[in-house]
């Protein structure tokens, strides 16, 4: 019975690990900023309402949007961060305490709003109740947030060590491990019962909730709420105890993220007490040692370690799986069904295993036993004699020196009680690990399943797999397999440019032949759902009509216009498509020859992979699979443009990609879509030739500093060129730019004058478009070419026109000069005339226009300047009487 209750507890175990062991990790994104004055420790993350995520840095505050990084500078560390209001930061360090303001110059800046001695080294601060609280070792400081002044000072009895906010009330702890709570502009002792006199190590409140994360320094975890206090069970609670917890960060009601000092993050689901996963150096993270964490809006977790920040994604419908060890090459191809996952390489072919990993265990049994003894001492040195371990010969050695002791009678038959100390093995965890398929030297680049056989090609040839073992069923250098269910066969395209064919019997494989007599390049073979075989070369394609199963016709259908680039090709519905050098063709059945096809988008990238066609047209990745678009939501694939493989798995459930950086990826089905919040799409700022400018709601800039730079951002931290953007400038053009990743900066190097309105849209993965309120701005002439400086010009040659009208009266020598002055004056009335125009009906307008525009007005005004010409002449033969500006009487 006592053997069953072990053999029993041994399978629980087993069940227990078997149950939490998922393979795949974690989706992780890292940053490595390369400015100089960016260092890498990290006191404290905390992100606003826009988006926008700050970093409380040795350096000062590092500020990130998803694509730029900037550097506010500060006179020493910063090691807290507040966010007050949505998007007012504010900071305490090494100088003190303030607030990141805009300067004249529409740069952010560091304002010191701490003006004691004491004020300096705050190393948190906390936004509660229309206050922020600033900390250091000495005082407590407050600030009221409408008035920024400081109306709090308190100092401190004992050194304060930390400050936390529960239940909307303000705590701080100090050296003495008491607590005490803010009541009144007034710090009053208080304890919580569930601390049992422990310290508190950090407090996170859940957003949208009334639920508290606690932590305390002995490694324990509450969730505390206006219904009470619960501890989380940690079953790995050993893990923590060895790597020390350091802080801790919810994610959601179901998980929650601890960073460690010497283990990484565990996350663990706090109403179970399960670990759901552990992201550490070993998974992907690229130090063990935890800086500060902090969960954005998106449930994604930052992590600062030493090299920089890591975002993890437990909530993204991806999974590593080149994290884990044994695996080696550049990854090609990848294969999983319900019980197995392969992984194809540049070296071979290896297979993801489960290990479990043992511990001794020592647990002893008492039993009766029928002895017979003859002596103490005899019985003693039996004992001493049978005693094992390292220390043993110092047990020995004490019982040699103890005095004897006198025998006893002896005893012919007893039954005694004897405890025996035994070992055993108990499964302690369940790891992964890749190990390499004997008998593959050499690229695997295809993995399929035929008739429930795993097959493999590459230059190693082909092979049929079984676990780790892999039996020849080719062994020469394969470009390509494909296995034809009407025939049901396998084509195999080799090196020597042959395309042979095989069969499955009961005595393996067979080669049949089919295709012996050809002797082409083929990289890509795929059936029709005519039952048409095609073989994509390079210059053509050869078609194989089959007919009840054998081959009818061999014939090789051309392309319209010449192709020097491998062909790859599908099958939609009726019709086949091929697509080479960035373009698809389709077939013609009639003329037997493939034409440009253009109702499909251009590939920019393209693949085939197990019957599946992928493409790139530039935006997105998609595949021409109805049933596949429908089962699974590709929108997300949008986060690799770089993908160089995508397979299906788990029979058409999950899909196996790889991408440019050698990461292998399983993308899975997931509702994550209901719980993104897209940030918002916002003006970041708007710079001149010198700096920045206002950002205000018209903005006015001289023609001479017309060089203007928009920048736009919706941030976006799993991969920040997913949103693609697009602008239209009102008063220059009435149509919209493409979509682009790199239009949210929109450059004017010169912009005529004028009064201009930018719009701007964003769309993100899934599709969804935003659109910024208009940004409407005017560009101002300089004052030489403004309306009212014409017009003082108009008026002053017309007074020299006018003086020069009576000069001519009184001496014909200066008719010329009045003449002269006359043009002036109708050239200023021209460009009055023009410039007035322009101020009131804005116009797309160019060089030649201009001079039609002068040309038409000049016409309009020509009867105005033969009269002023005619009026001179005849002043100058005494016609007019100047003096009283009017006509004299004629003498007839």
């Amino acid at each position: 019975m006592r053997g069953f209750s072990v053999i029993f507890y041994i399978f629980c175990q087993l069940g227990v690990l078997l149950t939490y062991a998922q393979p795949g990790n974690y989706f992780l994104s890292h940053y490595a900023p390369t400015d100089e004055n960016i260092d890498y420790l990290s006191f404290d993350i905390a992100q606003t309402d826009k988006g926008i995520i700050y970093f409380a840095n040795k350096g000062g505050v590092v500020e990130f949007d998803g694509r730029n990084w900037d550097v506010i500078e500060s006179p020493g560390a910063i090691y807290s961060l507040a966010i007050a209001n949505g998007n007012e930061v504010y900071f305490g360090g090494l100088a003190g305490f303030g607030k990141l303001e805009l300067t004249d110059k529409n740069n952010l800046a560091f304002q010191l709003l701490s003006n004691e001695v004491n004020a300096r080294n705050i190393f948190k601060c906390k936004v509660i109740n229309g206050n922020v609280y600033f900390l250091n070792s000495t005082n407590l400081y407050g600030l009221d947030l409408k008035t920024s002044k400081v109306n709090l000072s308190i100092p401190a009895k004992d050194n304060f060590t930390g400050m936390y906010e529960l239940d909307g009330s303000l705590y701080v702890s100090l050296a003495n491990s008491s607590l005490m709570r803010l009541e009144s502009g007034q710090l009053v002792p208080t304890a919580f019962s569930f601390l049992n006199g422990d310290d508190l190590l950090f407090v996170d409140k859940l957003a949208g909730s009334t639920q508290y994360l606690v932590g305390t320094a002995s490694n324990g975890v509450f969730v505390h709420s206006d219904k009470g206090t619960n501890e989380v069970i940690i079953k790995d609670r050993s893990y923590l105890e060895t790597n020390v917890v350091i802080t801790g960060r919810w994610v959601n009601e179901k998980l929650i993220a601890l960073g460690t000092l010497s283990g990484g993050v565990i996350f663990i689901n706090p109403q179970t007490g399960t670990t759901e996963e552990i992201i550490n150096y070993y998974t992907g993270l690229p130090d063990n040692e935890v800086f500060s964490l902090m969960t954005d809006r998106n449930q994604g977790v930052w992590v600062g370690h030493d090299y920089g920040f890591t975002r993890i994604a437990p909530y993204l419908p991806f999974r590593t799986y080149n994290h884990y060890p044994g695996l080696s090459g550049n990854l090609l191809t990848a294969y999983s069904d319900s019980s197995q996952v392969y992984a194809g390489t540049s070296v071979g072919l290896f297979k993801l295993n489960k290990e479990e990993v043992y511990g001794e265990e020592t647990y002893f049994v008492t039993r009766l036993k029928k002895t017979t003894t003859t002596s103490a001492t005899e019985e003693n040195e039996e004992r001493t004699k049978s005693r094992k371990g390292l220390f043993g010969f110092l047990k020995r050695n004490k019982s040699k020196e103890e005095p004897k002791q006198e025998d006893k009678p002896p005893s012919k038959d007893e039954v005694k009680k004897v405890v025996e100390k035994r070992t055993r093995k108990v499964l302690e965890a369940l790891d992964y690990a890749y190990k390499k398929v004997n008998g593959i030297e050499g690229k695997v680049i295809q993995i399929i399943n035929v008739e429930d056989k795993l097959l493999t090609a590459g230059v190693a040839g082909v092979f049929e797999i079984n676990e780790l073992e892999a039996t020849p069923l080719l062994n020469v250098p394969v470009r390509t397999i494909f296995y034809s269910p009407t025939l049901n066969q396998l084509l195999v395209s080799t090196y020597n440019d042959r395309v042979r064919t095989f069969q499955s019997t009961d005595n393996g494989w067979e080669e049949t032949h089919l295709l012996d007599t050809l002797r082409d390049y083929v990289g890509d073979i795929f059936e029709d759902n005519a039952q048409n075989i095609w073989l994509c070369g390079r210059a053509d394609v050869v078609k194989v009509e089959l007919l009840e199963g054998e081959v009818s016709t061999i014939s090789h259908v051309p392309f319209v216009t010449s192709i020097l680039d491998e062909t790859m090709g599908f099958s939609l519905g009726p019709d086949v498509y091929m697509a080479a050098s960035g373009s698809f063709h389709k077939y013609d059945v009639i003329k037997h020859q493939f034409v440009r096809y253009d109702s499909l988008p251009g590939p920019r990238k393209y693949f085939t992979s197990m019957e599946t066609f992928w493409y790139n047209d530039g935006h997105r990745w998609t595949t021409v699979d109805n049933r596949l678009k429908n089962r699974l939501n590709l929108q997300w694939l949008g986060l690799f443009p770089d993908i160089r493989s995508l397979t299906t798995a788990d029979n058409g459930n999950s899909l196996w990609l790889i991408t440019s950086n050698n990461e292998l990826y399983k993308f899975i089905k997931s509702d994550y879509t209901e719980i993104v919040k897209n940030y918002p799409l916002f003006l970041k700022e708007v710079r001149g030739p010198q700096n920045k400018l206002a950002r205000s709601k018209l903005l006015s800039i001289d023609q001479n500093e017309s060089a203007l730079s928009f920048e736009f951002i919706q941030p976006e931290y799993t991969n920040a060129f997913a949103v693609e953007y697009q602008y239209m400038i009102e008063g220059i053009s009435k149509t919209w730019s493409e979509w682009s990743a790199t239009n949210n900066i929109v450059n004017f190097p010169f912009i005529a004058p004028g009064n201009y309105k930018l719009r701007i849209k964003s769309r993100d993965l899934f599709g969804k478009i935003s659109e910024l309120d208009p940004i409407n701005f005017r560009v101002i002439p300089p004052y030489w070419k403004q309306t009212w400086f014409f017009g003082l010009e108009f008026v002053f040659f017309a007074l020299l026109v006018y003086l020069s009208l009576r000069l001519s009266a009184g001496n014909r020598k200066y008719r010329h000069i009045s003449q002269l002055l006359s043009i002036l004056t109708v050239i200023m009335l021209i460009q009055l005339v023009q410039n007035t125009v322009e101020s009131f009906v804005s116009i797309q307008t160019t060089p030649v226009f201009d001079f039609f525009i002068q040309v038409l007005i000049a016409l309009l005004i020509l009867p105005l300047e033969y009269w002023m010409r005619r009026v001179m002449i005849e002043a100058a033969e005494g016609k007019y009487d100047l003096n009283k500006l009017k006509i004299p009487k004629s003498k007839d």
